[in-house]
């Protein structure tokens, strides 16, 4: 079992990956654990910009939209698959969904909530004034849309992307945890 998830920014995507780990007993890998994971790979050079630097910058995205090549992340794309060969995991963004699309033990999510939402959560959690959540939702958002154009050439944030997609605000972490859960149950079921 391998769950995707990707999340627009203070939609609580992390958290609700996390949670969903925890209660399934599998591994959790986002962003900061699959860097420590490729640290002790031998082609680390080659994943480390994936992991760990911003490899979007504003003028890579507007080459990305342009190229259209979306054949970037090689390396980091078999590195993804083999994490997730080892053993049932939840993995939050890195074009998760993307890159095991063909895999029929995938299950792809995605956390969305409307920006009012998610400017208000990260001006509380972080202490923000509302100007400057505003500024870090939309410079994170546009990040997370260019990293995943730039690597897989998809549309970030498009539902058919994705098998499941889940407004957090209305049903809270907990809420989408359960239907996560419910729908993997259902798919499972069906096969």
């Amino acid at each position: 079992m391998i769950i995707t998830i990707g999340r627009e920014f203070g939609s609580y995507g992390h958290v609700i990956g996390k949670k969903l780990a925890e209660k399934l007993g599998i591994k959790y890998y986002d962003k900061e654990s699959m860097a420590i994971e490729a640290k002790k790979s031998s082609q680390y050079e080659e994943l480390k910009a994936f992991y760990e630097e911003e490899p979007v910058s504003s003028l890579l995205y507007v080459i990305a939209l342009d190229s259209g090549s979306g054949r970037h992340g090689e390396v980091p794309f078999q590195f993804i698959r083999q994490l997730a060969a080892k053993q049932d995991c939840v993995i939050v963004g890195r074009c998760g969904n993307y890159i095991l699309k063909d895999n029929p033990d995938m299950t792809s999510v995605f956390i969305h909530a409307p920006e009012e939402y998610r400017i208000q959560k990260t001006a509380e959690s972080r202490k923000l004034s509302m100007e400057k959540a505003k500024k870090l939702v939309e410079k994170e958002d546009r990040a997370r849309a260019g990293f995943h154009k730039y690597y897989a050439d998809e549309i970030w944030n498009c539902s058919d992307s994705y098998q499941l997609t889940i407004d957090s605000s209305v049903v809270g972490v907990d809420g989408a945890v359960e239907m996560i859960m419910e729908f993997l149950d259902k798919k499972e079921r069906m096969k």
